[in-house]
């Protein structure tokens, strides 16, 4: 089944993120949807999201679709081994790591102030038309 990553088209800190995932990704199976496409919305519409989020991160792993910092740990398994110590982050509670994901997420724009391009993805792996 494939794994695809949802993330905010526009936002400097996604666009960084997406980077890093190509650039460190294990074995290039991930896919990838801007959340402002038309596959994003129909996707997530039918797992019952329907008022998108633009400050969340999706991961839609073997049949079931993680949010916010449990998406971002989950990522972690499809990086290099080398990142798998970012894993230790599963201890901290949930509410925890969401509390500074929403911080983050809220200050993105102040934070990074300007978008870097991803640059055209594989036709294989970019779900966006």
């Amino acid at each position: 089944m494939t794994s695809i990553v949802f993330y905010d088209g526009a936002c400097p800190l996604c666009s960084r993120v997406v980077r890093f995932v190509l650039k460190h990704e294990r074995d290039k199976t991930l896919k990838f949807a801007k959340l402002q496409g038309a596959f994003a919305k129909n996707f997530l519409s039918e797992k019952g999201i329907n008022a998108l989020d633009l400050s969340t991160f999706y991961l839609f792993k073997k049949g079931t679709l993680y949010s916010k910092s449990t998406a971002a740990l989950h990522l972690v398994f499809y990086l290099k081994w080398y990142f798998l110590l970012i894993s230790i982050f599963w201890i901290v509670p949930r509410f925890i790591r969401d509390f500074i994901y929403n911080t983050i997420a809220k200050n993105r724009y102040k934070i990074f102030k300007e978008l870097c391009e991803i640059g055209a993805l594989d036709k294989d792996r970019s779900l966006d038309l």
